[in-house]
């Protein structure tokens, strides 16, 4: 009767056992599995925008540049408006923008441009706002006549300040896009323009940004 109750208990105990490893490696199937179709459904997106390269706008912009008759080119503007360019070839000045992948034009915003003989488009930032402008000068003929020029640029701020276009010049009396016989100092950056001329002697002025017209304004600068 002992031995028979021995057996018993031994049975059971083996039950038990038998029961617990079964039970154990179903949950462990269930945790493999289920970290297994997690590693699956959490498998990062492949991304569908191009990404930035140092340098690649320059490099384009060359490459760009050997594909046309140039007359002249601009230097390249960056800011967080954007990255920019300009281009003369003959009897034609375009505008262009970079993409992060190509150069598109944008001639639209020239409004057509300032005049139909562009020769030479000026790089600096005019504005004093840190960024990039341009100077246009054009000739009333192709190859002969008087030059006269503008200033393409950004504002400093409010609604259109992402937004390229003519800036106005104001001579104290009138305002324009353009002015007459300009003499541009590229390597400080300057234009001078034809002030009043007096018996004596005849003056230049420096045209300067006003922010708060928004507008270039003449400076007495020196006197010749």
């Amino acid at each position: 009767m002992n031995n028979l109750i021995r057996k018993s208990r031994t049975a059971v105990i083996l039950a038990l056992v038998v029961l617990s490893a079964c039970s154990n490696s179903s949950e462990s199937s269930s945790a493999d599995s289920a970290g297994a179709n997690g590693t699956s459904t959490t498998t990062a997106p492949v991304p569908t925008t191009v990404p930035w390269v140092k340098g690649a706008p320059e490099a384009a912009w060359a490459a760009w540049l050997t594909t046309f008759a140039v007359i002249d080119a601009s230097e390249i503007s960056e800011s967080e408006c954007g990255v920019f360019a300009m281009l003369v070839t003959d009897e034609s000045l375009t505008f262009y923008s970079w993409d992060g992948v190509q150069w598109s034009d944008k001639s639209d915003v020239l409004g057509g441009g300032r005049g139909k003989y562009p020769q030479k488009v000026y790089s600096s930032d005019y504005t004093n706002d840190g960024v990039i402008d341009y100077f246009v000068t054009y000739r009333t003929r192709k190859t002969s006549g008087t030059t006269y020029g503008g200033f393409f640029a950004l504002p400093w701020s409010g609604d259109l300040r992402c937004v390229w276009n003519w800036v106005d010049i104001d001579n104290g009396r009138d305002i324009s896009k353009v002015i007459d016989s300009p003499e541009v100092d590229q390597r400080k950056g300057r234009v001078y323009a034809a002030g009043y001329v007096n018996r004596r002697y005849s003056s230049r002025r420096q045209l300067k940004y006003s922010p708060s017209a928004n507008s270039f304004v003449f400076d007495d600068v020196f006197q010749k």
